[in-house]
């Protein structure tokens, strides 16, 4: 089964995210996926995460994916669901834990034996998920099923936080700075281009920005972060053949066309024209 940007019913898969291989998805449903085997490189835009062997990664109202590279061994087992089942089964949820999944979408389990027991139950939840959502089966029954799964799943994520507070440490200002800019990053990244933009919104100079930023997220800037963030957008925008270059360039907020161009000649190599050619 492909993997599309959306989905109108709960949806188990498992995958090599092949299908996001040198071509981002914006996904406007939420996604759960836990690395079974292998090794993987995914990206967001802005954040790189490294998917490995008892990995989980979470988005619970949607991100851009892109596959950089995986052994090829590697396989997840992954959920889709709609915005409106979330929106719904999330309602007895704090919002600490919501706070919580936004900051910190990647988890490695450890190997104490809290949480051997945790990732035996992940594997149990994504068991039920595979009996009642894989596939194309359909009964009437199927809407009440997934808000049971759906709710209690995120009720019993819920309750493995502490666990995972637990084994990180302890977050400076900067780190959490860091977090709440990628946070931001992924909500504004297609409209606002700007670094001082992002240190407005956080309370903090624009040089304070930078210095958090190069100190805790690998020595990359906030503009090198934000440009990762727009070329994924534009990505994007290019598959979808309904959109022409200068509408692309409209909706990403560059002044024209042919500052796209040279953004997009500069990051990739090529033209957006040229690679939307490479891709069909």
């Amino acid at each position: 089964m492909s993997l599309g940007p959306d989905t109108d019913r709960i949806r188990y898969i498992e995958t090599d995210l092949s299908d996001l291989d040198g071509r981002p998805v914006h996904f406007i449903c939420g996604i759960y996926l836990i690395c079974v085997r292998g090794r993987c490189e995914v990206t967001t835009g802005a954040e790189d995460f490294l998917l490995t062997d008892e990995t989980e990664l979470i988005y619970l109202s949607g991100t851009i994916l892109q596959r950089l590279s995986a052994s090829p061994d590697f396989l997840a087992r992954m959920v889709l669901f709609p915005k409106e089942a979330f929106l719904k089964a999330m309602l007895p949820i704090d919002t600490p834990y919501l706070n919580y999944a936004d900051a910190h979408p990647c988890y490695r389990h450890t190997p104490d034996v809290r949480s051997r027991m945790t990732w035996r139950q992940v594997r149990v939840w994504m068991d039920l998920a595979k009996s009642m959502f894989s596939g194309d089966v359909r009964t009437q029954f199927r809407e009440l099923l997934e808000f049971d799964w759906l709710q209690g799943f995120l009720i019993w994520l819920f309750s493995t936080v502490p666990e995972k507070i637990e084994v990180e440490p302890q977050s400076t200002r900067q780190q959490q700075i860091c977090r709440r800019f990628l946070q931001l990053i992924r909500e504004y990244g297609a409209r606002e281009h700007s670094a001082a933009f992002y240190a407005e919104k956080l309370c903090i100079s624009p040089r304070y920005l930078h210095r958090a930023s190069t100190e805790c997220l690998g020595g990359r800037s906030p503009k090198r972060l934000i440009e990762g963030q727009i070329l994924a957008e534009a990505k994007v925008l290019l598959s979808d053949s309904t959109l022409t270059v200068t509408q692309i360039a409209e909706r990403l907020n560059f002044p024209d066309q042919s500052y796209l161009t040279r953004f997009f000649k500069r990051h990739v190599g090529m033209s957006p024209r040229q690679f939307r050619q490479k891709k069909v």
